[in-house]
């Protein structure tokens, strides 16, 4: 059975098609949401059939990322306590964009409640991410 399982995973990696990943534009003042970006777009990837690997034979697809917080609210001591955390996402020639609201109640939360909002949006633009790369592997869109 295990020889089954290991013999399955190697022919899946040697059918799977080769892609790099261009991230060289992305320049965020925020490390974490640079890091969580790359790192959830490399996975969408790998589900949707590739081997992430930069080689002259691999299809090479440029990265945009830019992100914003707009305050939306003021509580009653005149702090701001809620955003709107909004990701556009450009790969190749298709854009992909989601905001979501936070808030912080109080300062003991500190980044929580803004890394659930980028993961949130995560969530949101991974269906459509996988769908557009998987199109790319099938050959049905061009990069």
């Amino acid at each position: 059975m295990r020889l089954l399982i290991v013999i399955f995973f190697l022919l899946s990696f040697s059918f799977s098609k080769e892609i790099c990943l261009d991230f060289s534009e992305v320049d965020l003042e925020d490390p974490y949401v640079k890091k969580a970006v790359i790192q959830k777009l490399e996975q969408y990837a790998m589900e949707s059939g590739f081997t992430l690997t930069c080689t002259e034979s691999s299809k090479r697809i440029k990265v945009f990322v830019n992100y914003s917080e707009k305050a939306i609210s003021i509580s009653a001591r005149q702090r701001v306590s809620t955003y709107i955390f909004s990701l556009n996402i450009r790969i190749g020639s298709e854009s992909f964009s989601s905001s979501v609201p936070y808030s912080l109640p109080s300062g003991a939360l500190a980044e929580l409640p803004r890394r659930k909002a980028l993961e949130e949006i995560m969530k949101r633009l991974k269906l459509p991410i996988i769908k557009y790369f998987s199109e790319i592997y099938l050959g049905k869109t061009k990069i």
